[in-house]
């Protein structure tokens, strides 16, 4: 085996590293709550350029990527966190009236798109020059008329934190997960996804 610095070993495990510090950047930047919609679209971005060999310097990158997205990113991301105790409440509403298919519906139907709009949301703000609530409304648009992408996106996005809350004894190993790749993991595998959506729009 070729231990180079200019062999595929070399670069594969050189990328995995870079990972691995953008993972640790993005816990810390997501420590005031707040920040979590600008540290996701500067884990996007960074993720972007270091997968597709554009940029090298991860850290320069990842704060540059930062300050750049964070009025926009927090204004989107505020929107998501307020709707939250709006959907707890709605879901109280929504156990007590669960014979009306009405309202059984317009609850799944709120869930649904609420989930599929922000896995686009932030993926959105990283790569297109647009105001927060277009990037918001667009998401959705974008949801919808990419279903196929969608469902796995969405999967990908909400199935291992939901695992993460479900299994609360396997804690040693989901938190080591998410503290070292998981959350680059995903930023990852949302980019190879949603670059096949957005390359329809450039």
């Amino acid at each position: 085996m070729n231990f180079s610095p200019d062999s595929k070993f070399f670069a594969v495990m050189s990328k995995i590293g870079d990972f691995i510090v953008l993972n640790i950047l993005f816990v810390i930047t997501c420590i005031p709550i707040i920040t979590i919609g600008t540290s996701f679209c500067a884990l996007y971005t960074t993720c972007k350029k270091r997968l597709y060999d554009r940029e090298s310097y991860i850290t320069k990158n990842y704060i540059a990527a930062w300050k750049e997205n964070f009025r926009n990113a927090t204004i989107i991301w505020l929107f998501f966190l307020i709707l939250l105790p709006v959907l707890y409440l709605f879901s109280g509403f929504f156990a007590q009236n669960m014979n009306n298919i009405l309202i059984v519906t317009a609850y799944f139907v709120v869930i649904i798109l609420y989930i599929f709009s922000i896995t686009y949301a932030f993926p959105l703000q990283a790569s297109f020059v647009n105001g927060p609530f277009h990037i918001i409304r667009n998401s959705i648009i974008t949801a919808l008329a990419w279903l196929p992408y969608t469902l796995v996106l969405a999967a990908i996005t909400v199935l291992p934190p939901a695992l993460t809350w479900l299994v609360p004894s396997a804690l040693y190993f989901t938190l080591a997960y998410w503290l070292l790749f998981g959350f680059s993991l995903n930023a990852i595998l949302s980019v190879l996804i949603t670059e096949r959506v957005f390359a329809r729009y450039r």
